[in-house]
């Protein structure tokens, strides 16, 4: 006799709820500055077993891969569509710089540790291929290389620490900031074009 497959709404939902807690567990152990992850240490620190860890992110690279969706949908900085034109981009960047400076204590800490940093990065390659696809939408006469410097310069001046560069250097507010980012990505688009 096989045993029955069916979905159980409640049985996701718990699944789910530890698979948040486990993700809030390890927001804490970065933001304690633990140099090397613990797989052991987020467990304990979620109240699961480490093989519930396990079995719900295969391992810790994948653990630490699902931390930045994690943290996108914790402070509600989801993009949507990719933007394709130049009014849905600067909506977008407001939103992200607005969830950037809403973002809980948390998060702001589990990110600016040396792993967070890290994680960040592993997700640069996605956020770069969206910003270049928004930026194919605004201009499709731009060539590969073009669109390729100019999705690198939109994805520096879009990442939080650039925002907190414009925040605590300049005393911007997340408005005034992504004013500053698009009025630079419409001038560098104009530049390519003339």
């Amino acid at each position: 006799m096989s045993p029955r497959n069916y979905k159980s709404e409640l049985r996701e939902a718990q699944a789910e709820a530890t698979r948040q807690r486990i993700l809030d567990a390890l927001a804490v152990v970065m933001a304690e500055g633990v140099e090397a992850l613990s797989v052991p240490a987020v467990a304990k620190r979620a109240g699961v077993s480490v093989g519930t860890v396990y079995r719900h992110f295969g391992d810790k690279a994948g653990l630490v891969r699902a931390l930045m969706p994690h943290a996108i949908q914790r402070t509600g900085s989801v993009v949507g569509e990719v933007p394709t034109s130049i009014e849905e981009m600067d909506e977008m960047v407001r939103k992200v710089f607005r969830h950037f400076e809403t973002a809980d204590d948390l998060i702001k800490a589990a990110f600016a540790s040396r792993m967070g940093r890290d994680a960040r990065i592993e997700w640069t390659e996605e956020r770069l291929e969206i910003i270049k696809e928004s930026l194919h939408h605004l201009d499709q006469d731009l060539t590969l290389e073009q669109l390729d410097h100019l999705g690198k310069a939109a994805l520096i001046l879009t990442t939080s620490d650039t925002y907190r560069e414009w925040k605590d250097r300049l005393d911007l507010t997340p408005d005034e900031a992504a004013d500053e980012v698009m009025w630079t990505i419409r001038t560098l688009l104009r530049g390519v074009r003339s």
